[in-house]
């Protein structure tokens, strides 16, 4: 039963406590979190994120965009880390409980936090599952165990959770709600392209500090191929930090290939080049707004490659053709340096037509498809919506969002 209004005034204020591990998804949080605002300006938000949470309105706690991790040896360096924020944040919720914690992305963290939020009886949402079709699928049966409700942000994905018995809601990818507010700097769009000349091809080495490390060197040994085989091409590596710009100075010291290095501008980037050389991830997306072609890497060490290798669950990495069942555009998941061999899948798209026009093809599909706004807005519904029935503010299946 539906309580009074009286009643309803005299509730304490909605808490939300969000946990996030990286630059993405800090991003996608921070645009969640205004939704609520926007909805529930009276809603104490607190968590473990990144600047963007921060001046969404978010009272960041634990700022964990630093302790995203790849590969398991790295990640056991990382433990004690791990160990101490969890049993801080614990200590945290005895005196200010909140009334749901929204995990986003970082499954390995959050999975974990959310084993210890259970006997506490904290609900959990899930915002940007575990990919779950792609690695380590016996994941679901934690997820069925820990996790309240999951929020997924592909449409095939919410089968996958109702079949095994999850709480799931379909809500869009959050990727395309910022993509469709973007304005680009028109002018760096143009004067990049005419130095460009011939061929523009970008560098997209990754957000992640060791993803920048690990990557930027197979891609820096590639491009020089090309450059042998395409002599009016043109490299452009954008960056966003300033500890990237130093890892790129010195990787980029080591090869001689004509690369432009800018501040910021990785959009601008996207949109114009003829192809990018991408590590798997969000930006795999970006791209596909763009219609831009690309080639995928991943790189991982060879004890994490055996490691992980029996728990895959699809032969590919790139999102595009996880969604397609087939290799629309190059994926290449590497444990060595095969520069040779990223180069030859450059080359062949770049200089054959055909192949060019069926990705971007594909490309352009797969957008039609994904690219609906809206993503963030229906997020926060279900999150408000969930943490009021928890409260008993209104009844099962009510809506408090303004039609307005």
């Amino acid at each position: 039963m539906k309580q009074s209004s009286s009643n309803s005034l005299r509730e304490p204020p909605l808490r939300l406590f969000f946990s996030v591990g990286d630059v993405s998804a800090d991003l996608h949080a921070a645009n969640l979190i205004r939704e609520i605002k926007r909805v529930r300006p009276d809603a104490i938000i607190e968590g473990m994120g990144g600047s963007r949470m921060r001046q969404a309105g978010c009272d960041i706690h634990y700022p964990l965009t630093t302790m995203n991790v790849m590969g398991f040896r790295n990640v056991a360096g990382h433990l004690h880390n791990v160990w101490k924020t969890q049993r801080a944040a614990l200590k945290h919720f005895e005196k200010h409980r909140p009334d749901v914690v929204v995990v986003v992305d970082f499954p390995g963290y959050n999975l974990a936090l959310a084993r210890w939020l259970r006997p506490r009886r904290i609900p959990v949402i899930c915002y940007i599952s575990p990919q779950i079709w792609a690695w380590f699928p016996g994941r679901i049966r934690k997820i069925r165990k820990r996790i309240t409700k999951v929020l997924c942000i592909f449409p095939f994905e919410e089968k996958i959770y109702r079949d095994a018995g999850v709480p799931v809601e379909y809500v869009g990818h959050p990727v395309f709600d910022h993509l469709d507010s973007l304005r680009l700097d028109e002018g760096f769009c143009r004067r990049l392209r005419q130095e460009a000349g011939d061929t523009l091809i970008g560098l997209l080495p990754g957000s992640r500090t060791q993803e920048v490390k690990h990557l930027l060197p197979v891609m820096a040994k590639s491009a020089r191929i090309i450059a042998q085989k395409l002599p009016k091409v043109l490299f452009a590596l954008p960056y966003t930090g300033e500890s990237h710009h130093k890892i790129i100075r010195k990787v980029l010291g080591k090869y001689d290939i004509p690369v432009r290095v800018f501040r910021n501008h990785t959009f601008e980037v996207m949109k114009e080049a003829d192809l990018c050389m991408v590590t798997s991830g969000t930006a795999t997306l970006e791209l596909t707004h763009f219609n831009t072609p690309m080639v995928v890497m991943y790189r991982i060490d060879w004890p994490s490659y055996v490691v992980t290798r029996p728990f895959m669950h699809t032969k590919f990495i790139a999102m595009v053709n996880i969604l397609r069942g087939r290799e629309v555009v190059p994926d290449r998941l590497l444990w060595r340096d095969d520069a040779g061999r990223i180069a030859r899948d450059v080359l062949e798209i770049i200089q054959n037509p055909d192949r060019r026009r069926e990705i971007t093809d594909a490309l352009r599909e797969l957008r039609a498809e994904l690219d609906h706004p809206g993503a963030s807005r229906q997020a926060a519904e279900a999150i408000l919506e969930t943490a009021a029935e928890l409260r008993g503010e209104v009844p099962d299946g009510g809506s408090q969002w303004p039609t307005a």
